[in-house]
């Protein structure tokens, strides 16, 4: 070959080679062409074998479209060298006989990145069809499983997946497997995150976790991290952050992808779906906060009005039970104290709701909760209500309760307005015994009366009884009578809690009667089992609330009580506060009469307790007329309550009316009281309250 020739094509960049198309026989290399493929003698080896590393003529062998004219251009990627070529071929003359002459522009680059745009643009394609997926209309889950699988199909990969972070564990928490992959998203749960230690690094950088062969992980002292990714059978992967309110939330990995072998590239379309995954969580938790807002209360933890609605507004519930419940005092609390401790004390009431009656529980206004069971018998439902009231006093959480309970409910407004009531009920009972005195958190005794039906659980508890405290002739002084007052007994028997701490209280909740009448019952069962053993029977006196007097009934009742003892109503004598005819006039006059002509003796209680009303003798017939002891305390130290005591005892004598003087503590007292004309006198002097049996052994033996 002519030298300068030869100089001319050793100093392109391009290859170049001459071969004969007849017998593929090699004739030339240029310099560039031996760097790439060694330098071969050019007359003993053919074209195929040198350039492509065949063992025959090439099937894409272009020669037999080659002329002397013009060139012929083609494109063709060298798998022997990896590389990518535009190829000029023509025939010419070499020293005298036809040859081939093909020149090679490595286009490689070019075509790599023309490879990467048309990728990327069906990339493109795939994460605009993962985001509709994402923002369809099914489930988190849904749409995360439909993306997932998109994006695995589209990289031809093995798996792709995404992990949640919580605190320091990972858990991969969705994913989508190709066809004959074995799931590993149950192996994967509970990981800690210190294993991808490395990768927090990056991801701490927005940047992605390229790992194209797990072989070099060893040799980068990732030994552990290597075992995990072999045990799953991965060989490369690809993994990209998850970020939620500028928060490391977890990542979106791909494993063993196929489509397109950099794994820079993947990582494109795999940021842009972890974007679109991040906006779908983002929009899940924006829409679980607004339900949490909607259905829960964030104070307490428990539901919500709206949810009680939502629960308990439509339907038929049998053998259902509200508990209502009201912090009490919070305004004075949170005004004195704090809004911080008014908010501790309602979270503390929602906990022991909870603990109580399990998740169906509600917070339906500032400071009341409600409680709700279901397909619960009424003596069940009774024992929750009691244990929760039990709870808030020994955690000393100042707060009322109601129960409300029906077979059968249509219409749960209804019964959540009864709760209502008693719980308002119990409320005035709790705050009266405050204004008496009573330390409700340490006086278990009291606060165990002071709930709904806390009276009625008393009475069949046998936590009640009654002390007789005597009465004796004004002249003789001589026991002719006997007042029944009410005690609380501990567990132990001994009196836990006296009348004055618990018997207002019980007025105010409307739960007094229950007591009014087991005082009764015990009176009569006393005078029976007198008149069975032939003691002296003597007459007892029984006090009435105003509240018991006023219940539809009332005078049925207490002669049907007496009756079933088979006591002589004489034996009775009922006790009703003067001020209870304040209250309804007429009704006390009506039960007074039909308490009289059933042969009851009434009697007129706490006469002078306030400005003594002497209209009552005009408006009212009795039988007995007790003065209270705020008078007879007056003796001695007043001319002019002498004076009242002995007009008021001759009116009564005129009138047919005894007269028993309460309260005396001294004998200057009673003997001013006899010589005043009272029939009977009643005090410690006389005698103090005792149980039956010291009244019958000092008395009726």
């Amino acid at each position: 070959m002519n030298t300068e020739i030869d100089a001319l094509l050793d100093g392109l960049s391009e290859l170049v080679y001459i071969s004969d198309p007849q017998t593929y026989e090699l004739l030339y290399l240029n310099k560039a062409s031996r760097e790439v493929y060694g330098d071969p003698a050019v007359s003993d080896r053919p074209c195929y074998e040198v350039l492509q590393g065949q063992s025959a003529p090439c099937p894409f062998c272009t020669s037999h479209r080659l002329t002397e004219d013009t060139f012929y251009e083609w494109e063709h990627t060298n798998t022997l060298v990896n590389r990518h070529y535009l190829l000029r071929d023509k025939l010419i003359q070499w020293n005298g006989k036809p040859a081939r002459l093909e020149i090679a522009f490595d286009v490689t680059d070019l075509q790599n990145k023309n490879d990467s745009f048309a990728f990327l643009a069906d990339a493109g394609v795939m994460v605009v069809d993962c985001i509709r997926a994402l923002e369809g209309d099914g489930t988190i889950d849904q749409a995360l499983g439909e993306a997932l699988h998109i994006l695995g199909r589209f990289l031809e990969a093995d798996r792709s997946y995404i992990f949640e972070v919580d605190d320091e564990y990972m858990s991969n928490t969705h994913e989508w497997c190709n066809d004959g992959v074995t799931s590993q998203k149950h192996q994967l749960q509970q990981l800690p995150l210190s294993l991808i230690d490395p990768w927090l690094e990056r991801f701490a950088e927005n940047d992605a976790v390229l790992i194209s062969n797990i072989d070099i992980l060893p040799k980068w002292g990732r030994a552990e991290e290597y075992e995990v990714l072999k045990a799953q059978d991965i060989s490369s992967l690809v993994a990209v952050p998850l970020e939620l309110d500028g928060r490391f939330a977890g990542y979106v990995g791909v494993d063993n992808p196929k489509q397109n072998a950099r794994l820079d590239i993947i990582e494109k379309p795999l940021v842009a779906f972890a974007n679109s995954v991040a906006a779908r969580l983002r929009r899940e938790l924006a829409q679980r906060r607004v339900a949490e807002l909607t259905w829960d209360d964030p104070l307490t933890l428990v539901h919500s009005r709206a949810a009680f609605h939502r629960d308990f507004d439509r339907g038929t519930f049998r053998r259902i039970g509200i508990a209502l419940v009201d912090a009490d005092r919070l305004s004075v609390i949170n005004r004195e104290q704090g809004r911080a401790v008014g908010d501790a004390m309602l979270r503390c009431i929602g906990s022991c709701l909870r603990k109580v009656f399990g998740d169906a529980v509600y917070r339906i206004g500032d400071d009341e909760f409600c409680a709700v069971a279901i397909d619960i018998d009424y003596a069940e439902f009774a024992k929750l209500a009691k244990q929760a009231a039990e709870r808030f006093l020994s955690e000393g959480i100042p707060a009322s309760l109601g129960p409300a309970w029906h077979e059968v409910c249509d219409n749960t407004t209804s019964l959540l307005d009864l709760a209502g009531d008693r719980m308002r009920s119990a409320k005035r009972g709790r705050h009266r015994a405050v204004d008496l005195g009573v330390d409700l958190a340490s006086d278990a005794a009291v606060s165990g009366l002071l709930h709904p039906g806390g009276a009625r659980d008393a009475v069949e508890a046998g936590a009640l009884s009654i002390h007789l405290m005597p009465q004796a002739c004004g002249k003789t002084g001589e026991i002719m009578s006997a007042e029944a007052l009410i005690r609380f007994c501990g567990s132990e028997g001994g009196v836990q809690a006296l009348p004055s701490s618990f018997v207002p209280a019980l007025e105010d909740m409307g739960e007094i009667a229950d007591i009014d009448f087991f005082a009764l019952d015990q009176a009569c069962a006393t005078v029976a089992r007198w008149q069975r053993e032939d003691k002296r029977a003597v007459p007892l006196a029984v006090n009435f609330s105003r509240r018991t007097i006023g219940e539809p009934g009332f005078v049925e009742q207490v002669a049907n009580t007496v009756a079933s003892h088979g006591v002589d109503p004489a034996f009775i004598e009922i006790e009703i506060t003067e001020s209870a005819r304040e209250e309804n006039d007429g009704l006390m006059r009506t039960v007074a009469d039909d308490l009289r002509s059933r042969g009851f003796r009434v009697a007129i209680d706490d006469f002078g307790v306030e400005n003594a009303n002497f209209s009552l003798f005009i408006q009212l017939e009795f039988d007995v007329l007790k003065i209270d002891k705020s008078l007879v305390w007056g003796l001695g130290s007043e001319d002019r309550t002498m004076q009242m005591i002995c007009s008021l005892a001759k009116l009564c004598d005129q009138l047919g009316i005894e007269t028993v003087a309460e309260g005396i503590e001294s004998e200057e007292q009673r003997l001013a009281l006899r010589e005043a004309g009272c029939t009977r006198a009643q005090g410690y002097c006389i005698g103090r309250p005792q149980s039956i049996e010291d009244f019958e052994r000092e008395y009726l033996s």
